[in-house]
């Protein structure tokens, strides 16, 4: 089966009345989109990961309203399965549905291709490891000093749902 790694742009509405269109990563959006990260992510992606998504490597898709960039998420896969490497919502943004719009847009992107789905979380993120277990997805295990920190090291939790 081939995938079409950049779907047409579609659109739907928040529970919380939100308009968001969705489309796939442009070269001319990677400097917005790590602008975007720099505010919500202590430690944001390098360009060169924005730039693997160009190639088909990774996937990402990116939220807009109004034609703002308000989320995005990117996401990879082989061998059936996948894994959400990063998610993000603008602060103004946050708790009005768009991450819930971006996961499921991922989940319905990678289900033809995968029967998983993996992730991992900061062990500090509560609100992040709350709303994945609110969509299913269930803890494997942790990786010891995954994630950088201003102090030094942090686990992360390894995260997984059934498609």
């Amino acid at each position: 089966m081939t995938l079409t790694p950049h779907p047409s742009p579609s659109r739907v509405t928040t529970a919380t009345g939100l308009e968001l269109t969705f489309r796939p990563l442009a070269s001319a959006d990677i400097e917005v989109v790590m602008a975007l990260e720099k505010q919500v992510q202590s430690h944001p992606w390098r360009r060169s990961s924005y730039d693997d998504c160009l190639t088909g490597r990774h996937h990402c898709w990116l939220a807009e309203h109004r034609g703002q960039l308000v989320g995005f998420v990117v996401v990879t896969w082989a061998a059936g399965d996948a894994e959400l490497l990063n998610i993000a919502v603008a602060p103004n943004r946050q708790r009005q549905g768009v991450g819930q719009a971006l996961l499921d847009l991922m989940l319905a992107q990678v289900k033809p291709f995968a029967s998983m789905v993996f992730l991992e979380v900061r062990v500090s993120n509560h609100s992040a490891i709350a709303f994945y277990e609110r969509e299913q997805f269930f803890e494997l295990g942790q990786r010891p000093n995954y994630y950088p920190t201003a102090r030094g090291r942090e686990d992360a939790l390894i995260l997984a749902r059934q498609l």
